[in-house]
């Protein structure tokens, strides 16, 4: 029995390794012979209408620099616009912007920080009602532009309905990890991205440089830049409807590597995401299938593990006997990574060095995802320290995957001043990944965490229909119900719990997944 699961093991090993081996060497045989696109004259080009959306919270010496970068385009000045947001700013951004001009200042002042996501989604509120713009650039605020950044957008946007622009380094007294950064950038992006839109496939998007046209946002009505994990998700619903993000090279933006924050989505989500998006009926869309497949792509240490145990398995075995090809796949694989090296143009031991450790630090990355190892690596001395007082209330929530309903329970904790929730369910448990001082803080970090798995609890703060109620305490867990308030036609006051098992009012705050669109769209 054993024999025959390992056999089985090795057969789906080989399968895998050897589809994954013709698309590497599809993805580089089409970079090779693909040309170097000409870029459209600004005679030939429509003049679209931009707007550059810009998040900032206290950036002063960031945002400043780039404000004055966008005014210097070579881009006709009455064809774009800029629009900043400072989000609860204690620094001097908001002086010095007005000074410089050129861009309309959107201040947001509340007792929090709203962040990138929500801040940006308001303006977009306000700037989607107008036909004056064409399309929107969303750029990260601690970027830098060449004159001709806009000038290469618009010429892109000839043929491209959402755009990824590149990221390009400046290092000064770089580290290890900072080359490691710097080489495996610059191979993603000559190989992998430009193979990939060079065969019309999609790619994630990445919000510090994305371009989305004014008809794709009138479509989709929102944006989703949470986190990494939201950005992917959104690639696929955009892929699913029909608008897939496309690398263009010419679009560079340049960052420091210390302002630079390297996060890509998590592993679980992937497969999370992948099982609730692959069906059959979804064959109809080849392209939003291959997308979906290209999450389960291997590591290359993973890759490397697997033709190890595949060799090590036909030693004692007439494996590969039976097999067509045999080892083809890997003298394939060996000579495409020779051509996709040529191709980047890395042929020096240096950086052939820093760009095969690239996988040992995404691995620990990944590594990091599970609980167990996080806290093996925790230090805690328990010896003579004296426990703060604890205080906990258990509530019992709904969790839904988009089509069946779970009864969990969610413990909102405080210890020593400071909040954090628990989520359970049966014998499992996830708990915030830091301490709050706020209790409304708390409930929000577990409510993404859970969302990041592809799960939605049902409770008052993740309802559309839930407004915040601003009371100056710390956990700041009562608010309104604008679903009451509109049927009554006055403002209710919720009661002190606002967490309950179930309510036949519940509705999303936003539909952002691409099953939750769907099991809309079919209601």
């Amino acid at each position: 029995m054993f024999n025959k699961l390992t056999l089985y093991c090795m057969v789906f090993f080989y399968i895998y390794v050897s589809i994954f081996t013709a698309y590497f060497f599809l993805i580089v045989f089409v970079n090779m012979l693909k040309k170097k696109r000409k870029k459209i004259s600004s005679i030939e080009c429509k003049c679209n209408n931009l707007a550059v959306i810009i998040y900032s919270r206290n950036n002063e010496k960031t945002v400043v620099n780039l404000l004055e970068q966008l005014n210097k385009q070579t881009y006709p000045k009455d064809n774009y616009q800029v629009h900043i947001i400072l989000d609860n700013c204690s620094d001097n951004s908001s002086n010095k912007l007005e000074f410089v001009g050129g861009a309309k200042l959107w201040r947001f002042n509340e007792d929090i920080p709203l962040g990138k996501d929500r801040a940006i989604s308001y303006l977009l509120e306000n700037l989607l009602s107008s036909k004056q713009v064409d399309a929107y650039i969303f750029l990260d605020v601690n970027r830098i532009v060449k004159t001709d950044f806009l000038e290469n957008i618009n010429s892109a946007l000839q043929k491209n309905d959402v755009i990824v622009g590149s990221t390009e380094f400046l290092v000064e007294n770089a580290n290890y990890y900072d080359k490691v950064l710097l080489n495996l950038n610059q191979y993603n992006d000559y190989v992998i991205k430009k193979g990939r839109s060079s065969l019309g496939l999609s790619l994630p998007i990445d919000s510090d440089i994305t371009i989305i046209k004014h008809e794709v946002l009138e479509k989709v009505k929102f944006i989703d830049f949470k986190n990494a994990n939201s950005e992917l998700k959104y690639s696929f619903l955009l892929t699913k409807i029909g608008y897939m993000p496309v690398f263009v090279p010419d679009i560079k933006t340049y960052i420091s590597t210390s302002d630079y924050k390297n996060s890509s989505a998590k592993f679980f989500f992937k497969l999370s995401l992948f099982f609730h998006c692959f069906n059959f009926r979804s064959f109809d869309n080849l392209k939003f299938i291959e997308f979906l497949f290209y999450l389960l792509k291997p590591n290359p240490i993973i890759l490397i593990a697997i033709i190890i145990a595949i060799t090590a398995y036909s030693f004692n075995n007439s494996f590969l006997d039976n097999m067509p090809g045999k080892f083809a796949f890997a003298s394939i694989l060996i000579i495409t990574f020779l051509l996709s090296i040529y191709k980047a143009n890395m042929f020096s031991l240096k950086k052939l060095i820093y760009l095969m450790s690239a996988p040992f630090y995404s691995l620990s990355d990944s590594l990091n995802e599970f609980a167990f190892i996080r806290k093996m690596f925790m230090h805690r001395n328990k010896k003579n320290v004296e426990k703060p007082v604890m205080e906990k209330i258990s509530v019992p929530v709904n969790v839904t995957n988009g089509r069946n309903i779970f009864h969990c329970t969610l413990d909102l904790v405080s210890e020593g001043g400071f909040k954090k929730a628990v989520f359970r369910y049966k014998n499992k448990k996830q708990e915030t990944v830091q301490s709050y001082v706020r209790m409304c803080d708390a409930v929000k970090n577990i409510t993404n965490i859970i969302e990041q798995h592809g799960f939605r609890i049902q409770i008052c703060q993740s309802c559309a229909y839930f407004s915040p109620k601003i009371d100056g305490t710390n956990n700041m867990i009562k608010g309104y119900c604008n679903k009451k308030a509109s049927d009554n036609k006055t403002t209710v006051d919720i009661p002190e719990m606002l967490l309950w098992a179930s309510c036949e009012n519940f509705i999303p705050q936003e539909v952002n997944n691409v099953i939750d669109l769907l099991q809309f769209v079919k209601k």
